[in-house]
């Protein structure tokens, strides 16, 4: 984030101090703002990919930009294309992080340009023409940047994320032993494990299985490093569970000592091998060999212990150390998959001209286009929502000719969100953000003029509003405030006047945003909930089919789909939960989490198989028996799921009675196997109830 800001500061600072040293202070600024809005596109993914995208988001800051300075004389005109401009910057916000920069642009440029458009053909030309070198420059900067950069260093950094977010969760797991109130965050942080994993596949999309096609052996080693990542992220789900079956309490002192120390190790084992996926250095590859070792010291001394046989609690502590020993083992795996990888040479001395030169495939960007067409209902009213607020905001402006009305649409479209009810505080943070930050931006202008100080501030501003846009939404809008306040200021001096025009008019757009929200395709999670959790069900429907009655078992994709479906539900539930009006029902949290508890049995069911040395007989009639009990609940529960969401299919799939599934199940799996039945008897009367 630290670099993405300095990245920024560069692109926006060195064009201002151009334009106060050569006095073409107005060429500057129109130069810094564009170089600012193609600097909000994150730089995520390999090389081809950041060059690609800041060459989309320079061509769409020149479009829009030229198009905004044409228009901006006429009412008709500029409402029209705030309309188009809203709506597709929306769809691209829709994408997720990838696109959200260039979303903004699409409208950060069409609304300020169009607020100042030039009338003779001489300015036109000159204004584009500042607009293509203020595109220009933020390539140059990001390319520079990242000729520097080793080859697989952002997908490392995705992969050291993930092994971060496991240490997180490790720690949670740890105080909820202690503190009951904690266990409730296990489920929060296993969600944070589950989007790290989810963002390293949108640059990285190729799986482990894929990439023995690869000749690229560097990238070969960073798919299984992060698919170890994600088998560590099960181990530890699956000691949080048996956990649940000790009183630590009851425990002899010594041995609490011994557990304690264990779970820290734990937690800075898979640290340190965060770190070490980052930076490579041969200190930290020591720091994690020798946590690792430590990890099989302590795993020994508590199998050392004297427990009482057959207790509950010991089987459970036998588990937990069952699962650590093969932990271990993967952490090992995750060292050495590192070594193999070898060393990281810089983007400059991987990439010949030739091959940069097609890194604008025309099927790459066909593709991305194809990408933004398909979009679902949900996506579609907000970005109708979207544009018709921001045609009703430049309306607004335009013909009531407010004094820096173009505050309006422009605070409306940083406001604005898709769930009104879950989004409100979200929306409130961002409201009082633009607001001080304009009141704050104002009053900096008092700052005298001949030393640099404002340049000074506008430089720190870039790094601080991006550095805290992941942290703190609405510090991130307050410093953005005061930085576009500065940059259309550099030359001005303080006025009461203007810093009322605008207090007004971001509080007029922030209204206007909040009242959309009630008042235009209102998009609330009562209607939306049923929707994602019946998408849940069913992914963890495909993962039992897919483990037991499916001749290829591509059990961590299937596992990575449930879990990312529970988390779309979760986040739904937690909106559903904030949303103003009738009175709730929780009954849809019982089914989440038995949903939840469904695929933690599944993925203790295949990890299990993983760990297995032989090909196992297939099961005996009543390991069958209780297989096809659960097959036929999950039929029985599809109805109910095509009456919640009707894109779901309720036709079960065709098992051939003579072909049983494809293993015997060892003692584990059948304990999951019978918790996964329960769950299942559960839920269908849960559902049942829901959909009379």
């Amino acid at each position: 984030m630290v670099s993405w800001g300095i990245r920024m500061a560069i692109s926006g600072t060195v064009p201002l101090i151009w334009g106060l040293a050569t006095n073409h202070v107005s060429d500057a600024v129109w130069i810094a703002l564009t170089a600012e809005a193609i600097s909000w596109v994150e730089m995520k993914g390999s090389f081809n990919w950041r060059v690609r995208t800041l060459f989309i988001g320079a061509l769409l800051a020149l479009f829009w930009g030229a198009l905004g300075t044409l228009t901006g004389d006429s009412i008709v005109l500029s409402v029209l294309f705030m309309f188009v401009a809203a709506f597709v910057a929306t769809l691209l916000k829709n994408l997720g992080d990838r696109a959200s920069g260039l979303a903004i642009c699409v409208y950060l440029m069409y609304i300020i340009c169009n607020a100042y458009p030039d009338r003779d053909t001489p300015d036109v030309k000159h204004r584009i023409l500042t607009i293509a070198i203020g595109t220009a420059w933020p390539i140059i900067v990001g390319i520079s940047a990242s000729l520097l950069m080793p080859v697989q260093q952002p997908f490392r950094r995705q992969i050291a994320l993930i092994w971060r977010s496991i240490s997180v969760l490790v720690d949670t797991i740890t105080r909820s032993a202690v503190d009951p109130k904690a266990r409730h965050d296990i489920y929060l942080k296993e969600k944070e494990v589950r989007t790290a994993i989810d963002h390293s596949f949108e640059f990285y999309g190729r799986m482990a299985h894929q990439g023995s096609a690869t000749k690229d052996n560097r990238q070969y080693q960073l798919l299984l490093l992060r698919k170890n990542a994600a088998l560590v992220a099960v181990n530890v789900i699956a000691i949080a569970d048996e956990m649940e079956h000790i009183a630590i309490q009851t425990l002899d002192e010594a041995l609490r000592v011994k557990a304690a120390t264990l779970f820290s190790a734990l937690e800075e084992a898979v640290s340190r091998i965060s770190v070490f996926v980052l930076t490579l250095k041969a200190e930290e590859k020591l720091l994690a060999i020798s946590q690792i070792n430590r990890l099989k010291k302590l795993t020994a001394l508590i199998k050392a212990y004297p427990l009482e046989e057959g207790h509950k609690q010991t089987i459970a502590i036998n588990r937990i150390l069952q699962l650590t020993g093969r932990t271990v083992k993967l952490l090992e795996s995750a060292v050495q998959r590192v070594e193999l990888m070898g060393d990281d040479v810089p983007v400059f001395k991987s990439y010949s001209l030739v091959k940069t030169m097609f890194v604008l495939q025309p099927r790459k960007i066909a593709g991305n286009i194809k990408t933004l067409a398909h979009v679902n209902t949900l996506a579609f009213r907000f970005a109708l929502r979207s544009a018709i607020a921001a045609s009703i905001a430049m309306l607004i402006f335009k013909f009531f000719k407010i004094d820096h009305g173009y505050w309006i649409p422009f605070s409306l479209m940083i406001v604005i969100q898709p769930y009104f009810g879950a989004t409100l505080k979200k929306a409130v943070d961002r409201v009082f953000g633009t607001l001080l930050g304009g009141i704050v931006g104002s009053l900096l202008l008092l700052l005298p003029t001949g030393i640099y100080l404002k340049e000074s501030v506008m430089f720190v501003t870039f790094v601080l509003m991006v550095y805290y846009v992941r942290k703190n939404y609405a510090i991130a809008v307050f410093v953005v405030t005061v930085n576009l306040v500065l940059l259309f200021n550099i030359d001005h001096s303080y006025s009461n006047q203007i810093l009322i025009y605008r207090g007004l008019c971001t509080i007029g757009g922030s209204l206007l945003a909040v009242v959309s929200g009630f008042a235009l395709l209102p998009a609330w999670d009562e209607k939306w909930l049923p929707t994602h959790l019946a998408s849940a069900v069913k992914a963890n429907y495909d993962y039992f089919t897919g483990t037991f009655f499916s001749k290829v078992n591509n059990w961590t994709k299937n596992k990575r789909v449930a879990e990312s479906k529970n988390s779309d539900v979760f986040d739904s539930f937690n909106r559903y939960m904030e949303e103003p009006g009738k009175e709730k029902t929780e009954a849809y949290y019982d089914i989440i989490t038995c949903n939840v508890r469904i695929t933690r049995d599944l993925n203790t069911i295949n990890i299990e198989q993983e760990e297995k040395k032989t090909i196992n007989s297939q099961p005996d009639a009543a390991q069958q028996a209780i297989l096809n009990e659960c097959l036929q609940l999950f039929h029985d529960i599809l109805p109910s799921l095509h009456e919640l969401n009707h894109h779901v299919d309720n036709n079960p799939i065709v098992v051939d009675g003579n072909t049983p599934p494809p293993f015997r199940l060892n003692e584990v799996q059948i304990v999951s196997l019978e918790k996964l039945r329960i769950e299942l008897k559960a839920l269908k009367a849960d559902l049942l109830n829901l959909t009379i």
